[in-house]
């Protein structure tokens, strides 16, 4: 597997990472783990190893609110394996307390690893470009009483990946960028939510229809195979449906002062 892409993925020791990692590897992807959860990136990046092989999957620290340690991870992927083809920007928390670190996480942590991808992956840096797959939510596009930061974080998500996704970034850098926006997935940031939402709603899991984590895991190979720059792929239930600027918005705005 030595001339196989590479992937990163952060937030990749659990729930939607792992799953995403688990899937990655089964197409043959050399992968690292980050997390910055160090021991639980070890402990699953070694039960992967034991079935693709020790070659084929590291794991490394990252606070991706931290710039640095992007910068780390980005350069000990490249000295493992001599490349990188995709960044998976899943790591994430709710936390409606403390809204500043809920978007230093969501927000500000997926926009440093895209300008970090730019930096080592980007052509017009000597790179080979390849694909960014940013992880929002359906919040990104409809509002939420109990999580207001958490929504506002998963909007910017968004409009960031819109914004790279543009025919001026691609031309420079060779990079499409996406993102997937899952309804309530089942994992362990759902149950219980009171502690961590304004409003008392108890376990979250039991409150809304949810999707696997493999179902969301799956959606990156969608997007993998589809390359549609600027996309952002709705996860539900019913399956995936990609979800589009609206085009009389843009006319309109583009019309504003012509």
């Amino acid at each position: 597997m030595s001339d196989s892409p590479v992937a990163i993925v952060t937030g990749g020791a659990q729930g939607i990472g792992a799953a995403i990692c688990k899937e990655l590897l089964k197409k043959g992807y050399r992968v690292c783990v980050a997390d910055i959860q160090d021991s639980k990136a070890e402990e699953f990046s070694k039960e992967q190893q034991f079935i693709y092989g020790k070659e084929n999957v590291i794991a490394l620290r990252c606070d991706v609110s931290e710039e640095s340690d992007f910068t780390n991870l980005f350069e000990q992927t490249l000295e493992k394996f001599k490349r990188i083809d995709l960044l998976v920007n899943n790591a994430g928390i709710l936390l409606e307390q403390n809204p500043r670190k809920c978007l230093e996480v969501n927000l500000i942590g997926t926009l440093i690893g895209c300008y970090t991808a730019m930096k080592y992956m980007g052509k017009s840096k000597g790179g080979n470009g390849g694909v960014v797959i940013n992880i929002s939510s359906v919040t990104g596009f409809i509002p939420t009483a109990e999580v207001p930061a958490y929504t506002a974080s998963k909007h910017g998500v968004i409009g960031l990946t819109r914004s790279l996704g543009l025919p001026f970034h691609y031309d420079k850098d060779g990079i499409i960028f996406a993102a997937l926006c899952p309804g309530t997935v089942h994992t362990d940031m759902i149950k219980p939510i009171n502690n961590r939402s304004l409003k008392p709603g108890g376990d979250g899991s039991k409150r809304f229809k949810t999707v696997s984590v493999e179902f969301v895991a799956k959606g990156v190979l969608k997007v993998l195979d589809d390359k549609i720059n600027g996309s952002t792929l709705l996860i539900i239930n019913d399956g995936y449906q990609y979800q589009k600027v609206d085009e009389n918005l843009k006319a309109l705005v583009a019309g504003d002062g012509q």
